[in-house]
């Protein structure tokens, strides 16, 4: 040879249910689980609050997003963010959430 790398492509196979979609679409967000949020009143506002707030996704990574707050107790909140057709509502710690 002379001299210039020799570049070597392997052919990938994926399995026929391999999908072209993003894997940000794919991602759910982890939410509180009812144990966690105990036996506490559930105060529901008849207008949702804008706020800011740290959501935990299933692979791990934290993310600080837009939202609105739609339900909360004395220690959690409940949260909608995302748009259509990725929109989502989870419950976080109300430590997590900041009014916008």
């Amino acid at each position: 040879m002379d001299g210039q790398a020799v570049m070597t492509r392997t052919l990938v196979r994926y399995p026929d249910g391999m999908t072209e979609l993003p894997r940000i679409a794919l991602r759910q967000p982890r939410s509180l689980q009812p144990e966690q949020l105990g036996q506490l009143t559930v105060c529901t506002p008849a207008v949702p609050q804008r706020v800011s707030a740290w959501i935990l996704w299933e692979d791990g990574v934290e993310e600080l997003v837009p939202g609105q707050a739609i339900a909360w107790t004395r220690r959690a909140v409940r949260v909608r963010f995302g748009a259509p057709p990725h929109q989502h509502e989870v419950w976080v710690w109300a430590g997590a959430v900041q009014r916008a």
